[in-house]
């Protein structure tokens, strides 16, 4: 052994007794080492048949019995399948959505679920699909098959205004760059805050404020305008909302959306909105009058605001408009003589809201920059920003099983959790409810979830489950009545 460790010149210069006394030393140090590890390099065996890396799925999956998912899915997924094929286009597809929601977002990461027998103790299957037969199911959806997965949406969101109750709600809207990496088809070079001159697609999104559920959205070349076709974008968004159910009161949206068009399209349908305004020169000009006037009220050292109804040179009508000046704090430099003069950065929000103050619209349009965290939410929570299927087809199919998976895990920590719980973005909500290692143990009406202990964990698996039978109380009544 020593020989082997030993180059040639050491070889060269060491006696045969030295080398004797070296391999003894060598055995004791192995032996040391090996009765160290031996501590934690215990013997393997791969023989358990319960163990899952997300114990608590069953819960995510007992609400997803209860509303009816898979027969959603069965009742508007009409995808043609070979006759002799294992899996039925539903099951495949919620598959895909079990693995979004498990955070498992690459198709090489979905057949950790093959090797997973819990979570196929607790589905009741005897195997899950291999990632490419989901692979290519995704390949052959077309644009029909993906207008079926928006109605699915369609339709967990009308269930969930029905137990939810009437209710009066405010729509945000906004979009986000998707930056593609390889040759994705219908991508475009526009306008790229991160990677310039990189191709990408557009995302725009329409949530529910109050909630965060996620109303309707769309994918489109990276060329495209915020304002591109959102006016249609709105009227579908809009036309998939119960009026008996949802009523929406008005939407928030930003600059990108500034357009006399979408306003006088809410104006005319009795619609109120707030809109952050660009600041083009006919905005300057009211700047300039505005501060000769000297009408700004002062809120503190830093904000003022003010307010004019007036219209601006394009415009059939006149508007108001709602003006926020932010005083400037001079940059301290040792090295350079700083002028003591007043500086200001201003802000615009035009709106038809009539019983807000001028702070109130102010800080009521701030409410809407939560829309961002919902878009980030989805890019690292479902991966949304994840487009690696080279066709924009597939990548919208792709989008609308992430989106349904959102919707789906809003549904349960909004409807289940405790309050503090319930404000949890989706990799927390993962990280520290859902995927749980533990053991799918007993048989039949006996089987149960043993996990690790964890105090905090326990208590609110017992919240869930007893919030759990008041939702199961409500679905049953809308089934009763429904029937």
């Amino acid at each position: 052994m020593v020989a082997q460790l030993l180059t040639n010149n050491q070889q060269e210069n060491i006696t045969r007794q030295q080398k004797r006394a070296q391999e003894r030393r060598l055995r004791k140090a192995q032996k040391r080492l090996q009765k160290l590890a031996a501590k934690t390099n215990l013997p393997i065996a791969f023989d358990n048949n319960t163990v899952t890396a997300y114990g608590n799925f069953g819960l995510f999956e007992a609400l997803k019995q209860v509303i009816g998912f898979t027969d959603m899915l069965q009742k508007h997924l009409t995808v043609k399948r070979h006759h002799n094929c294992t899996y039925s286009a539903a099951e495949l597809l919620e598959i895909m959505i079990d693995c979004a929601a498990l955070g498992l977002l690459r198709f090489s990461h979905m057949d950790a679920l093959k090797h997973d027998p819990g979570y196929q103790n607790l589905k009741e299957i005897d195997k899950v699909a291999d990632e490419r037969t989901l692979r290519y199911l995704l390949s052959q959806l077309t644009l029909e098959n993906i207008e079926q997965l928006r109605q699915v949406n369609d339709s967990i969101l009308s269930l969930k205004a029905d137990l939810d109750g009437p209710r009066e709600v405010w729509l945000d809207f906004d979009d986000s760059v998707i930056t593609v990496f390889g040759n994705q088809k219908g991508s475009e070079v526009g306008y790229n805050p991160r990677y310039h001159g990189r191709s990408s697609y557009k995302v725009k999104v329409g949530f529910i404020s109050q909630t965060g559920e996620l109303v309707n959205a769309d994918l489109c070349g990276g060329k495209t305008a915020s304002n591109g076709g959102f006016l249609d974008f709105l009227k579908e968004t809009l036309s998939k909302l119960d009026p008996q159910k949802t009523v929406v009161k008005g939407i928030r949206i930003d600059r990108g959306f500034f357009d006399e068009k979408n306003f006088i399209y809410l104006e005319d349908n009795s619609l109120e909105y707030v809109c952050k305004a660009k600041l083009t020169s006919g905005m300057w000009k009211i700047i300039h009058y505005l501060n000769e006037q000297d009408t700004w009220e002062q809120l503190d050292g830093t904000y003022a605001v003010t307010e004019i109804r007036v219209p601006l040179p394009s415009w059939e009508r006149a508007r108001r408009i709602v003006f926020i000046r932010e005083l400037q704090k001079p940059k301290e430099d040792s090295e350079q003589l700083c002028l003591d003069l007043e500086t200001y950065e201003y802000q615009a929000i035009v709106t038809n809201m009539e019983d807000l103050t001028p702070e109130e619209v102010w800080h009521w349009y701030n409410k809407r920059c939560n829309i961002e965290n919902k878009i980030d939410e989805l890019k690292v929570g479902l991966g949304l920003d994840q487009t690696s299927q080279h066709e924009m087809q597939r990548n919208k199919a792709f989008m609308w099983v992430k989106i349904i998976a959102y919707n789906l895990l809003n549904w349960f920590r909004l409807a289940l959790l405790p309050q503090e719980a319930a404000r949890y973005e989706v990799p927390s909500l993962r990280r520290l409810v859902l995927n749980v290692p533990g053991n799918v143990v007993g048989h039949g009406r006996y089987r149960h979830v043993k996990l690790a202990p964890n105090d905090w964990l326990k208590e609110v698996v017992g919240i869930i489950k007893a919030k759990f039978q008041d939702f199961i109380q409500r679905r049953a009544w809308i089934l009763v009545n429904s029937s």
